[in-house]
């Protein structure tokens, strides 16, 4: 325990995969009696302050409508997207739009003056970070700070012996392929970073960051990834780092949320839980497409819908869902689990010991379904273009995959007594009693 109660502000991007992560290390702050208190965007409002002794500050962001209540901003934003979802990784990168990636990066610069104010009226101890981009106010204030990862390792900590972040290259893969993939990315998004940059240096003085769209912290860096999962023996931990095996917030019960005993008892199958992420579940075409595939299954389905609910296909006798399910909940009742890839969603199939299967369609989603079918946790297949069989067959050879299951028993039971979020909490403590 630190020897004093300590003040942590967190400033994370907006969205459920980021402040999911930090309210996970957050609750642990808070039972260990410090204030904690979160820098979020008005449309996020009482996200985080539902969690017990969790505090808000909140600011507003100019070039948002807001009119848009928490997520409708980026799903708007990701429907412009959508259009490479689920493409192989080259192809999509190809035909990304380089004026949407300059919008995006470009976000926590646009409000830096709005968390400026906020360091300033809070006056933390420590500031807990969890953006892909240098926050300049952040990073001047002279207040030590840590950068969280809620996301992939690789999108925040990448070697020349690894995969490119957003590929499902093989970890001891061609490496040809990568270099090829790298001259693509470079040629598309270097202008990109150095519009950056550029603004970086001229708008805040800070100089150009060596890792192109941020600044490690120089006081402590973590993520969230199990060591039977990372890349330790190929990329060892640089100074300044350190991992955890998980960020996932255990607190959270929707008493109000039952699942209908009617679906429960249905004489079929496995019980089998779909979630396509904040982003993935507003493609209407994907979801029907992924309902009408899975109707044609022996098993049972729970479904996280989304906010377009109304506009999705009525759901066949063997699925039910909600727009929103309570993903921790669920995930210790259900056999298997098919899952966009989200880091969060990952993380908490493997805490829980659920096979998975894995349907990328942007960013480190690529990566986590290379990594998790090449360590023999599940499988991967791309949800816009399988074949229906395809996707049914291999629901069947994971849920009858007894090795499997056996090495999933392994990595949840030790990651259930890992104490994981106690130890973040307890390394936030340790830096700042080093610092005074």
């Amino acid at each position: 325990m630190s020897k004093k109660q300590l003040t942590v502000l967190f400033v994370t991007l907006d969205g459920y995969g980021h402040l999911n992560s930090c309210i996970g290390v957050a609750e642990k702050l808070v039972q260990r009696g410090h204030r904690v208190i979160f820098a979020l965007e008005r449309a996020w409002a009482g996200k985080a302050k539902r969690f017990a002794g969790i505090e808000e500050v909140l600011y507003v962001d100019p070039n948002r409508d807001p009119t848009l209540g928490a997520n409708e901003h980026w799903i708007k934003f990701m429907d412009d997207m959508k259009a490479t979802f689920g493409m192989p990784p080259m192809e999509a990168l190809k035909k990304s739009d380089p004026e949407l990636e300059q919008l995006f990066l470009d976000t926590m610069l646009n409000v830096d003056d709005e968390i400026k104010r906020l360091i300033d009226q809070v006056k933390p101890d420590i500031i807990v970070v969890d953006s892909y981009t240098t926050i300049p106010a952040v990073y001047k204030s002279g207040i030590p700070w840590v950068w969280l990862t809620s996301a992939h390792p690789l999108s925040c900590l990448p070697h020349d012996d690894l995969p490119p972040n957003g590929t499902d290259f093989p970890t001891k893969g061609d490496p040809k392929q990568r270099e090829e993939y790298m001259e693509v990315f470079l040629d598309k998004m270097l202008p990109i970073v150095i519009h950056f940059n550029k603004r970086m240096t001229e708008e805040f003085g800070l100089e150009p960051s060596m890792h192109g769209i941020h600044h490690e912290s120089p006081y402590l860096n973590i993520y969230a990834y199990p060591k039977e999962m990372d890349y330790l023996e190929i990329r060892p931990l640089p100074e300044k780092w350190q991992s955890f095996d998980h960020f996932i917030r255990l607190s959270e019960k929707d008493e109000s949320f039952k699942i209908p005993e009617q679906f429960l008892k249905k004489p079929l199958g496995k019980l089998i839980y779909v979630s396509m992420g904040s982003m993935g579940c507003a493609d209407v075409g994907l979801m029907n497409r992924l309902i009408t595939i899975l109707a044609d299954s022996p098993n049972r389905f729970i479904f996280s819908l989304g906010p377009r609910k109304d506009q999705l296909m009525e759901l066949p006798d063997n699925i039910w869902g909600e727009c929103f399910v309570p993903q921790v909940q669920v995930l210790s009742q259900v056999d298997l689990v098919i899952t966009h890839g989200g880091n969060n969603t990952v993380l908490e199939s493997l805490y829980f010991g659920k096979p998975m299967i894995v349907t990328p369609l942007f960013g480190d989603q690529y990566n986590n379904a290379q990594r998790v079918t090449e360590v023999g946790f599940g499988a991967k297949i791309y949800p816009f273009d399988c074949e229906p069989q395809q996707l049914l067959t291999l629901i069947e050879q994971l849920l009858n995959d007894e090795k499997m299951k056996e090495r999933l028993a392994n990595i949840s039971k030790r990651m259930q007594s890992s104490n994981s979020t106690e130890k973040v909490a307890i390394a936030i403590e340790q830096l700042v009693d080093q610092i005074n």
